[in-house]
């Protein structure tokens, strides 16, 4: 009977530390499962706040991109606002220069018969000297540079533009001779061509025409295309200096005293011409010249005295 009881008791101990046991490893377990599911449930966390925090900054890139859309759908009427207010500030130096208000005298920097292909060296002086320009462009046989076929132009009136220069009609054909002297509507007809052109190539409306030849080549008609560019909202100018590179000009000795000796009055219109190596060699040197003789050197401007309108 003593055998059989403890016999028992052993089995009972045995059961009851079984038991024990199994109860040991299912809490063991279950703790580790509860401590896996913290753990990933922390990880679903910290990639749940990573994902917000992308989020977050994919909603300000696209606020931001969207704000950039914004912008540049109305860069055009933003860039002609500002252009239009500082005109309006050329225009009151302008007046206090011919009054004499100020102690300045102004030089309106003109380049006729581009784009070439080196006008991005004109450009690249003008920038140099942080000088603003007129370019009275034309429009024929240009989307290939004249002076070098090979290199594309087209892309230069918006570049003009970009700079901040001035960009004038000079009519699209500049045929003065059996072609825009014809007539007055053959005239006008080729300035709307070539505006036309300058805003196809930048969205800007150029409202200033410089006769080729100068006015003087209209001869008779002058009258009658003078009525017709004011219908059309145009200002025209002529130039009051010039260096002769548009003629028989040789050298930059006497292209440079052609320019001092045509410079004086307060206010003037200098005519060059972006095809002439002469006059891109005494380009720096006549804008010194200028601003040493204390002149201001601006872009021409619709509103200016001496555009006629």
């Amino acid at each position: 009977m003593d055998k059989r009881n403890k016999t028992k008791n052993v089995l009972i101990i045995i059961l009851f530390t079984t038991i024990i046991i199994s109860l040991i490893i299912t809490n063991v377990y279950f703790i580790k499962l509860s401590n896996d599911a913290i753990k990933n449930s922390n990880e679903l966390k910290n990639k749940l706040e990573k994902n917000e925090e992308k989020l977050d900054k994919l909603n300000n890139e696209i606020n931001n991109t969207n704000e950039l859309i914004t912008l540049y759908k109305n860069i055009d009427t933003k860039i002609n606002e500002a252009k239009q207010e500082y005109y309006k500030t050329l225009k009151e130096f302008e007046n206090k220069v011919l009054s004499g208000e100020v102690n300045y005298k102004i030089a309106y920097l003109t380049f006729d018969d581009g784009p070439y292909y080196l006008t991005h060296s004109f450009l690249k002086v003008l920038e140099e000297n942080d000088v603003r320009a007129t370019f009275f462009t034309i429009g024929y046989d240009k989307d290939y540079c004249y002076d070098n076929r090979s290199m594309y132009c087209g892309d230069m009136y918006k570049k003009i533009y970009n700079l901040g220069h001035t960009l004038a009609n000079h009519t699209y054909t500049h045929h003065i001779h059996n072609g825009i002297y014809n007539s007055s509507d053959a005239f006008i007809n080729d300035v709307k061509k070539q505006e036309q052109l300058i805003k196809d190539r930048t969205g800007f409306t150029t409202n200033i025409v410089r006769f080729p030849g100068g006015s003087a080549q209209a001869k008779g008609l002058k009258n009658d295309i003078v009525n017709k560019l004011k219908q059309n909202g145009y200002g025209w100018v002529d130039w009051t200096s010039l260096n002769g590179d548009g003629a028989t000009v040789s050298n930059t000795y006497d292209a440079m005293n052609n320019f001092k000796n045509t410079i004086g009055d307060k206010v003037e219109v200098v005519l060059f011409h972006d095809y002439s190596y002469i006059t891109l060699s005494i380009l720096p040197d006549a804008i010194k010249y200028l601003k040493d003789n204390n002149y201001v050197l601006l872009p021409l401007f619709y509103e200016s005295k001496m555009v006629n309108k």
